[in-house]
C-alpha cells in the first residue's frame, strides 16, 4: 500500500526518472496503483461499427450466393456444395468467396474484441483510498507534456472529471479477496498509523517517487494472525464465563449474545458467506 510522502523528496534523485518511467514505478511497487482507464465508450463504439460492418457484409454474400444459385451456370451452382469450386471459382476465384474471406477477416476481429471488452468490463473500479492516493500523486508530479495526456486519467476538473473517473480500474484490486477485517485495515487503520508514526519511523520511502510503501502481505498476514487467536479465544471465553455464571436465564442470555457476537465477528474476520455463518453459528 502506498502513501503520498513529498516532503522527504531529493531533487537530485528525482531528476533520474521523468514521465512514463517514474509513473511505470510508482505502478510496479504498488499493484493497487495499477490504475487505467477501461474506455468502455470506445470500446462498445467499436464493436458496434464491426457489428455493423458484418451485418452489410453479410446481406452482401447473401445477395452474391443467390446470383450463383440462380446464375444458370454449373460451375457457379456447384459453389453451395463444394468448398473446393468455392474457392477456385470461375478461373481466378469467385466473388463469393472473396466476400467470405472479407466477412471471416471481421468475424475474427469481432470476436476478439468482444471477448476483450468482456474481460474489461470484468475489472473492478479502484478504491477511493488508491484512487485518491494516485490522483495526489498525478498532481504533485507533472509527468506529461501536454494537457490532454495528463488529464487521460481524471479529466478536465468541470468537464470530464466525473465521466473519466467511473471509466477507471484497476488491473489488480488490493482488496480483492480478503475479509473485512483487513479491508478496515487497509482503509483506515494504515493512513491513520502513517499520519501519527509510519511518516516519521517506516524505512520504506521512495525518496524517488516521494512515496512510502507498506508491504500488502504483512498486512494480510498479521490480520490472519488476528483472526486465528480471535476464533481460539471466543469459544474459550464463553465456556468460562458460562462456568462462573450460575443462574440458568443468565446463562441462556450470554448463550444468545455469544452466538450473535460469534457470528459478526465471523462475518468480519473471515470470508465466509452467509449460508456459512448460518451454519456456524447453529452448530
Amino acid at each position: 500500500m502506498t502513501t503520498i510522502e513529498l516532503a522527504q523528496l531529493n531533487p537530485s534523485a528525482r531528476r533520474t526518472m521523468h514521465g512514463y518511467e517514474r509513473l511505470a514505478g510508482l505502478m510496479a511497487n504498488d499493484k493497487g496503483l495499477s490504475i487505467f482507464r477501461s474506455f468502455k465508450k470506445l470500446n462498445a463504439k467499436n464493436l458496434l461499427y464491426l457489428q455493423a460492418e458484418i451485418v452489410n457484409v453479410q446481406t452482401e454474400l447473401e445477395g452474391i450466393i443467390e446470383a450463383d444459385e440462380t446464375s444458370q451456370d454449373e460451375d457457379r451452382e456447384k459453389f453451395s456444395t463444394s468448398v473446393c469450386f468455392l474457392k477456385e471459382g470461375i478461373e481466378s476465384g469467385s466473388e463469393q468467396w472473396a466476400k467470405v474471406l472479407e466477412l471471416r477477416e471481421l468475424l475474427d476481429k469481432y470476436n476478439t474484441a468482444a471477448l476483450q471488452y468482456a474481460q474489461i468490463l470484468r475489472l473492478k473500479r479502484p478504491h477511493d483510498t488508491d484512487r485518491d492516493v494516485f490522483k495526489t500523486w498525478l498532481s504533485q508530479n507533472a509527468f506529461c507534456s501536454t494537457i490532454a495526456e495528463f488529464n487521460q486519467w481524471f479529466g478536465e476538473e468541470g468537464v470530464n472529471d466525473e465521466e473519466n473517473e467511473r471509466d477507471l480500474v484497476t488491473l489488480c484490486g488490493r482488496y480483492e479477496n480478503v475479509d473485512s477485517l483487513t479491508r478496515w485495515v487497509f482503509r483506515v487503520l494504515v493512513p491513520w498509523f502513517h499520519e501519527r508514526v509510519g511518516v516519521r519511523r517506516t524505512k520504506e520511502k521512495d525518496i524517488e517517487a516521494g512515496t512510502v510503501y507498506y508491504d500488502d502481505e504483512k498486512i494480510i498476514r498479521a490480520t490472519r494472525v488476528t483472526s486465528t487467536i480471535t476464533s481460539s479465544v471466543i469459544p474459550a471465553s464463553s465456556m468460562l464465563v458460562l462456568y462462573l455464571v450460575d443462574h440458568m436465564v443468565w446463562r441462556l442470555i450470554i448463550i444468545v449474545l455469544y452466538n450473535i457476537g460469534f457470528s459478526i465477528i465471523l462475518g468480519l474476520l473471515a470470508k465466509a458467506r452467509r449460508v456459512e455463518v448460518f451454519a456456524a453459528s447453529t452448530a
